[in-house]
């Protein structure tokens, strides 16, 4: 039995833990399957693509000071510090940790992707 949370979700069949959560950027995605060639069947979550930037609606822009933690700007700007992947998305990284590596950095904060927004699909 696997220790780590994904390993836990992946043998629970994916269908509950934090990748469900409704904050979770997993939340909706799904899972797969692929079987190896010694007929072990193993289950892993879909591919997650970043929304492209149409998909934003800012709310506000933050300036990093020393001293912030993704965690904690997520709590003060969007009210829940496992929301920093939406910070992520909007700032065009997959790291969290550089949104707060560099004081004076200006982080565009925004909905979800798709709320607020055309989208980009002029419909």
């Amino acid at each position: 039995m696997s220790t780590s949370p994904i390993g836990n979700f992946v043998a629970a069949g994916g269908t509950s833990g934090a990748p469900q959560a409704q904050n979770s950027r997993y939340n909706g995605l799904g899972t797969s399957t692929f079987t190896r060639p010694d007929g072990t069947v193993v289950r892993y979550l879909n591919r997650r693509l970043i929304p492209p930037a149409n998909q934003f609606a800012t709310i506000r822009q933050y300036v990093v000071v020393d001293g912030d933690r993704i965690d904690t700007v997520a709590s003060t700007q969007l009210g829940d510090p496992l929301l920093y992947w939406i910070l992520c998305d909007a700032n065009g990284v997959s790291d969290p940790d550089a949104l707060t590596a560099e004081p004076g950095r200006v982080l565009i904060i925004t909905l979800p992707a798709g709320i607020g927004t055309t989208g980009g699909s002029g419909a």
